[in-house]
């Protein structure tokens, strides 16, 4: 009934289930938005110049995916584990706010995710 409407669309015959997607969605429906807040409040990346500030973003992003585990990290972005810790010794200095604190980890990540679309290309 209605309710699947809202839980998942279908798509050339598969069922997309939107909580699967939820990050993309948000992202798409308030880009503008996103893009906004994301300029603010990754401004530090920005100032680091555009290789710099991609590099950070891209390794602040996998850090957050991996609880700040820097082997883990290390790992998908084909560097030494010493390497992003360097990277997060960095990011730390930069930013005004502690970027580890739990309760701006989704906030941040899908900040970055918008910032590095927009930068990566």
């Amino acid at each position: 009934g209605n309710r699947d409407g809202v839980r998942g669309a279908r798509r050339g015959g598969l069922l997309v289930r939107a909580e699967e997607h939820l990050p993309e969605l948000l992202l798409r429906e308030g880009g503008t938005l996103a893009e906004i807040v994301a300029a603010r409040r990754l401004a530090p990346l920005e100032e680091a110049g555009p290789r710099q500030g991609l590099r950070l973003a891209v390794t602040l992003l996998e850090c957050m995916k991996h609880g700040f585990n820097a082997t883990g990290a290390a790992e998908v972005l084909c560097v030494h584990p010493q390497t992003v810790r360097y990277r997060l010794a960095q990011l730390h200095g930069m930013f005004g706010f502690d970027i580890e604190d739990p309760a701006i980890r989704l906030e941040m990540m899908l900040l970055l995710h918008t910032w590095i679309e927009r930068h990566g290309t």
